[in-house]
């Protein structure tokens, strides 16, 4: 019997094991920010709306955060308005959105397992294209479909909406800086965990020489 328990025990143990490290080897990698090979230039700007992580999880009905839930109502119906005016003026829009596939971080934590509710686009989004990505990383660009579909479609200036400007939002940006991308960001549709970062961040990417917009900006450039 006393065997019995300890190989029980130690099986115990080395799957915790396992999980720690597997979670740490996930902590470690969760932020690469990928290089990726540097887009051809144009004389033309081709523009695609950017639409980061809002999801059931994050916005929506399965997210804990209360300060992404408080500006959720706003910030998405400003993402609808943007994302309906892009499609009337064939500028593809494009949303990426968090899905684990990582059993071992699912058993931690399985909010963004793919068959789990948290996963989804928040069902208030108007989606309006099949242009979804997933990531499994901070930075989408580590699904390398995304760079493919920007190619392809000879996409060279990428408009960001979304969260979180000190997470995702930022990697995302940063990856395409590393590509040569132009890169816009609309104000009054990024989200940050709460109002001063965000406009630190907004700040810092200003200084850095990204375009920072309002959404009745944005409206005027496309009309």
């Amino acid at each position: 019997m006393k065997k019995i328990i300890l190989i029980i025990v130690s099986v115990l143990v080395l799957f915790i094991l396992i999980l720690v490290i597997n979670y740490i080897i996930f902590e470690n990698t969760v932020n690469e920010i990928s290089q990726g090979e540097s887009i051809m230039q144009q004389d033309s700007v081709i523009q695609a709306l950017m639409v980061i992580d809002i999801q059931e999880a994050t916005t929506g009905s399965y997210s804990d955060n209360k300060y992404y839930m408080k500006k959720s109502e706003d910030l998405i119906k400003t993402i609808n308005i943007l994302t309906d005016s892009s499609t009337k003026h064939n500028i593809p829009v494009i949303y990426i959105k968090t899905v684990l596939h990582n059993f071992l971080l699912n058993i931690l934590n399985d909010m963004y397992a793919p068959e789990r509710l948290g996963s989804k686009l928040d069902s208030r989004l108007n989606v309006v294209s099949d242009n979804i990505f997933e990531k499994d990383k901070a930075d989408a660009f580590s699904n390398a479909a995304l760079d493919s579909f920007l190619i392809k479609n000879e996409i060279n200036k990428l408009v960001f909406t979304g969260l979180d400007l000190n997470g995702c939002v930022n990697y995302t940006i940063l990856a395409a800086e590393n590509r040569n991308y132009n890169i816009c960001l609309i104000s009054d549709a990024v989200l940050a965990k709460s109002d001063s970062l965000q406009q630190v961040k907004l700040d810092e990417f200003n200084q850095k020489g990204f375009e920072i917009i309002s959404s009745s900006e944005y409206f005027e450039t496309i009309y």
